[in-house]
């Protein structure tokens, strides 16, 4: 099978289990396991609960997949405020 075949969700990260297993949620609700590749192990990528990350999935094993690339939070000041003289 090519990485080619393989489907891309994003996720969120909601429970770190034993070495690097994730428990992930995808956006349909449904959760799912899923283990850090092996490139992000390498680069030391830090992955915890409540990051979003982007999961693949084998057509042929719905039930678990791969994390392959952390995606990054928004800083404090590109959160949207509502200030009430419009700034």
């Amino acid at each position: 099978m090519h990485t080619s075949d393989s489907l891309k969700y994003q996720a969120l990260v909601v429970e770190k289990l034993s070495k690097a297993c994730f428990r992930v949620e995808l956006a349909g609700g449904r959760r799912m396991l899923a283990t850090v590749s092996g490139m992000l192990r390498l680069k030391f990528t830090r992955i915890l609960p409540g990051h979003h990350v982007v999961v693949s999935v084998s057509p042929y094993d719905l039930k678990q997949g791969t994390i392959i690339q952390r995606l990054p939070s928004l800083p404090s000041s590109h959160q949207t405020t509502d200030n009430a003289d419009g700034h």
